[in-house]
């Protein structure tokens, strides 16, 4: 049985520091005939480079504004900077690696600012709501259109977008907006999605990713 790596997610639980992954993760991507590992320290990402054949970088709060290069913002959440850290960290070990990786949400900005791009750090709250579902659009040339009708709906659970595209780079989908929905690398199995593939009943995202780019 293959291997996904995933990013773990560390909050406070009870005045306790806690690493977790959410159910949802757990059950779409076991339903693919996947088993998960997480990653939640220096130790299991070594662990990890051996025995995942992919890397997925979950959702979870806004990315600091030391990454963005602006203030914080008191509309914003965020985890503690080592979290942030060890996200790059994670990423670059496996980029180097050159294996699959999957970013959802906040994954995919944290794939757009390894690559050098920028974020746009608060959106429309009611276009961005928590459980908010919206249209998407193809790019010219995007592999999507073979998953998708265009346009499709998708949720969002965000208010910070990609604003320049990294280095490499390109996008796949857009928004209503026109802000940037879900890229890939030009030269790496590297794939990013701004909503949340796992909460979808009609996802065709984790079957794409795990059965061709992973293949």
């Amino acid at each position: 049985m293959k291997c996904a790596g995933i990013i773990g997610r560390l909050e406070d639980f009870e005045d306790q520091k806690k690493w977790f992954v959410n159910a949802s993760y757990v059950k779409a991507i076991e339903a693919l005939g996947w088993s998960i590992y997480p990653i939640v320290s220096n130790t299991s990402l070594i662990h990890a480079l051996t025995i995942c054949d992919c890397l997925i970088i979950p959702g979870g709060y806004d990315v600091q504004g030391y990454y963005v290069q602006e203030e914080k913002r008191a509309e914003c959440t965020y985890y503690a900077s080592m979290m942030d850290h060890f996200d790059f960290i994670v990423l670059d070990a496996f980029v180097k690696q050159k294996k699959p990786i999957l970013g959802i949400c906040r994954g995919i900005q944290i794939i757009n600012l390894y690559f050098h791009g920028s974020l746009l750090t608060h959106m429309n709250e009611k276009t961005h709501a928590k459980n908010h579902m919206h249209s998407i659009y193809f790019a010219s040339g995007s592999v999507l259109t073979q998953l998708y009708q265009t346009p499709c709906i998708v949720n969002s659970y965000h208010h910070q977008v990609i604003g320049k595209l990294g280095d490499d780079l390109q996008s796949l989908e857009y928004s209503e907006e026109m802000y940037v929905e879900a890229i890939a690398h030009k030269k790496l199995p590297i794939l990013g999605v701004q909503w949340h593939p796992e909460k979808m009943d009609d996802d065709q995202i984790l079957p794409y990713f795990f059965d061709i780019l992973c293949a």
